[in-house]
């Protein structure tokens, strides 16, 4: 993608497109949020984090995957342009935030990933949603991909250690570390479910 296409005003559009749908999901999310809290007492999320993705990083997924590098191709083949990323404490709260954004007539469900019942062969865990997020123009509605990860703050802190490990490290990485980083995901999983218990018994004592 060289720099005369992207003073194209079609690029400017597909970006402004995904920075109105980046808006709408975030203040979508807050109200639904904002409203299980209300009827609850309590809220699920510790923090969140959003961003839409730099041009560099979609044409470098675009190339790694033999794409021609164009916009078309970036709205067809980059789902994570806009990317949102929920962290909350326990796992029930990850599958009550799941249920929380199914049961909205904002966003359209197009697929999910359960890598917390099924972890990646890393160890990573996680729950992805890729919804269609709508957007109102001047005369008509188009919907807008955005990738969501949900997760335990435990997860979130696996994932960011092995990423910042994973930078250093050469694509060959020996069997060994892999085992032990793999290890480590393992304990992530064992505090998670221990947490989740202990979680359980307090909330016995509170409705008592």
């Amino acid at each position: 993608m060289n720099i005369n296409l992207l003073e194209q005003r079609e690029f400017q559009e597909v970006m402004l497109k995904y920075n109105f749908a980046k808006q709408r999901l975030e203040t979508e999310l807050d109200i639904l949020l904002r409203e299980y809290e209300f009827n609850n007492g309590y809220n699920p999320v510790e923090h969140t984090k959003s961003r839409i993705k730099s041009v560099s990083s979609a044409i470098k997924k675009l190339s790694k995957r033999g794409y021609e590098v164009s916009i078309d191709n970036l709205v067809r083949h980059v789902h994570d342009m806009i990317g949102l990323r929920i962290v909350c404490s326990f796992l029930s709260d990850v599958y009550d935030i799941v249920n929380i954004i199914k049961s909205s007539n904002q966003f359209v469900i197009k697929d999910e990933s359960d890598y917390i019942k099924n972890p990646k062969n890393s160890g990573y865990s996680s729950y992805h949603m890729n919804i269609l997020v709508p957007i109102h123009l001047e005369e008509r509605t188009e919907y807008i991909e955005a990738e969501i990860q949900i997760r335990t703050v435990a997860m979130d802190c696996w994932a960011s250690l092995d990423h910042k490990l994973r930078y250093k490290l050469p694509d060959d990485i020996p069997d060994t570390l892999e085992e032990e980083m793999l290890n480590c995901s393992l304990e992530i999983e064992r505090l998670d479910v221990k947490m989740q218990k202990l979680y359980e018994i307090v909330k016995q004592y509170h409705n008592s």
